[in-house]
């Protein structure tokens, strides 16, 4: 792959890492606990307790995870990416073996920013290659990177850059993943400076479309613009979901097309504007800090932070159907066949970690 450093000369704005988040609808925002989610949510659609899905109980596969993002199945386990910059790496029995990711720049841990999302490259079983995503730099110069990895079995290392110098902050990193093909989705947030999402030459507040040929340039991979802070892709049926967490409630999820502007920050929730894209689904004026997605043809399954919720939303009616809602924030899914796998996220410092927490979980959904 391509080796590509995008100097923007946009990074950074002084003071930005320390900025406290401007809202208190957004996942990160530092408080203790985020409020449960309540009956009064101000949402246009219905909400049923798991109608027209047979949802089993969930059951632990791993616990004593620490601050989990990202999911990877692989063939005799699980990867899933720390922020503090370790891969746990999870065998079928749920022993869990946290390893080392050697970088050529360091993880900095900082608000929501670390070691974010993964991706196993199509061959991963040979290869042992896979995409992880992480924030670097200082706190006063706040920057994200795409590397490929590769497994050396107990310790993974950095084989290749991918694309770095995207802006970052102390929140708004974006930071998911996802292969498609021929292709590397990244989700990028607007690092705390919301024209970003606005401006063609940044790619803050954008998601990327990477060739794994390496043709073009940065600015050339700008699939879709105007989004604030996406931290959850999906794709199923040619269609491209992205779940991304509003300035104050009205989380959306949109459905992502080439070209399209996403709106932020000059639109939300149903307003309108000529050349601009309303969202698919909003939650209301109540956030869920939405993350990880998953689809099938039937769903959208979505981990909530501020919701404390794993649902289901009809990618049909749009109605939404809860699955989980009793183990605090949840952070990512995964889907094999009839089963959920999904990582709560209590030891962020926003929730209230139980003794084994966090933990990898499954469940049974049909």
């Amino acid at each position: 792959m391509k080796r590509w450093i995008l100097m923007l000369g946009l990074i950074f704005v002084a003071g930005c890492a320390t900025e406290p988040a401007e809202d208190g609808a957004q996942d990160e925002t530092p408080i203790e606990q985020a409020p449960e989610q309540t009956d009064e949510t101000e949402n246009e659609q219905t909400t049923d307790e798991g109608e027209g899905l047979s949802v089993g109980t969930s059951e632990a596969v791993a616990s004593q995870l620490e601050a989990p993002w990202s999911i990877a199945r692989i063939e005799d386990g699980w990867l899933v990416s720390e922020r503090g910059g370790t891969i746990a790496v999870i065998d079928e029995e749920g022993n869990v073996d946290r390893q080392t990711v050697e970088l050529t720049e360091a993880v900095l841990e900082i608000g929501e920013g670390g070691l974010l999302g993964l991706a196993l490259a199509s061959d991963f079983d040979t290869s042992r290659q896979l995409y992880a995503y992480h924030t670097y730099g200082t706190p006063g110069n706040v920057q994200n990177r795409v590397v490929e990895l590769t497994w050396e079995e107990d310790r993974f290392v950095e084989t290749d850059v991918i694309l770095e110098d995207i802006p970052g902050a102390q929140f708004h990193n974006g930071g998911r993943l996802l292969l498609d093909g021929e292709a590397l989705w990244v989700t990028n947030g607007d690092a705390l400076v919301p024209d970003l999402a606005q401006d063609e030459t940044s790619l803050a507040g954008k998601i990327l479309r990477i060739p794994l040929s390496g043709e073009g340039e940065p600015t050339d991979w700008i699939y879709s613009s105007g989004h604030r802070n996406p931290q959850g892709l999906a794709s199923v049926d040619d269609v491209l979901y992205a779940s991304e967490h509003g300035a104050s409630g009205h989380d959306e999820v949109n459905r992502i097309e080439q070209g399209k502007n996403y709106g932020w920050p000059l639109i939300e929730a149903d307003e309108t504007a000529d050349g601009l894209e309303t969202p698919w689904f909003e939650v209301g004026s109540t956030s869920w800090a939405p993350s990880g997605i998953v689809a099938d043809e039937e769903y959208v399954y979505m981990a909530t932070l501020r919701g404390n919720r794993l649902v289901a939303l009809d990618r049909e009616t749009r109605d939404v159907l809860s699955i989980i809602e009793d183990k605090g924030r949840i952070r990512d899914v995964w889907l094999e066949g009839d089963v959920l796998y999904y990582i709560t996220n209590n030891t962020d410092g926003r929730g209230n970690p139980g003794a084994d927490d966090d933990q990898l979980y499954r469940v049974t959904i049909r």
